[in-house]
C-alpha cells in the first residue's frame, strides 16, 4: 500500500475546500458596493440639477457624470481584479451600462411632461435587474424593483415636478444599499 496515497476522506475534504475557495473568489468578483455608492451619490447630486433648465442641465450632468462614473467603476474593477489575481469578462456589465445610458437619454426624448422627468429611472431599474441577473444577486433584484416603484409612485402622486424627488429617493436607496453591501463584505472577510 502506498502511504502517500490520498484516502477517500482526504479527497472529499480537499474537494470541499476547493469548492469553498471557488465560492469565496466568485463572491469577491461580484462585489458591487462601489458602483452603488458612487452612483447613489451622483444620483443625489443630480436632484438640484434637475430643477434647472427644462431637463437640459440634468442631461448634461448625466452625460458627464454617467460617463465619468462608468470610467471610475471600470478602473475600480480592473484594479480589484489585478489585486485579486483573478478576473471575469466585463463585457456584459459594460454593455448593460451603455444600454442604460442610451435608454436614459432616449426615453426622455420620446416623452414629455411629468413622465419625461422620471422615465430614466425606469431605465435604471431595468439595468439593475440585468446586473442582478449577471451577479446572481437577490439584493440587486430587490433594489431594481424598488427603483421601478419610486417613479411609478411619483407619477401617481400629485407632484408637479417629480424628477428631483425621484432622484433623491432613488439616490438614497442606491447609496444605502451600497453602504450595507460594503459592510457585509467587510464582515465576511
Amino acid at each position: 500500500m502506498n502511504p502517500s496515497a490520498t484516502s477517500p476522506r482526504e479527497a472529499i475534504d480537499t474537494l470541499r475546500h476547493l469548492e469553498d475557495l471557488s465560492g469565496q473568489t466568485r463572491a469577491l468578483l461580484r462585489s458591487f458596493w462601489f458602483p452603488l455608492v458612487l452612483f447613489g451619490v451622483l444620483t443625489l447630486l443630480s436632484a438640484p440639477v434637475a430643477l434647472v433648465g427644462e431637463g437640459v442641465a440634468v442631461a448634461v450632468y448625466w452625460a458627464v457624470a454617467g460617463t465619468a462614473g462608468g470610467a471610475a467603476v471600470g478602473w475600480y474593477y480592473h484594479h480589484r481584479e489585478e489585486r485579486l489575481g483573478v478576473s471575469r469578462s466585463g463585457v456584459p456589465c459594460i454593455a448593460t451600462g451603455v444600454a442604460l445610458l442610451v435608454a436614459a437619454f432616449a426615453l426622455p426624448a420620446m416623452t414629455s411632461g411629468r413622465l419625461q422627468e422620471v422615465v430614466s429611472a425606469f431605465a435604471v431599474a431595468g439595468a439593475y435587474l440585468i446586473f442582478a441577473w449577471l451577479d446572481r444577486s437577490a439584493v440587486l433584484a430587490v433594489l431594481s424593483a424598488a427603483l421601478a416603484v419610486v417613479p411609478a409612485v411619483a407619477l401617481a402622486s400629485s407632484l408637479e415636478h417629480p424628477g428631483p424627488v425621484v432622484a433623491v429617493v432613488t439616490g438614497l436607496a442606491i447609496l444605502v444599499t451600497g453602504i450595507v453591501a460594503r459592510r457585509a463584505e467587510q464582515q465576511g472577510r
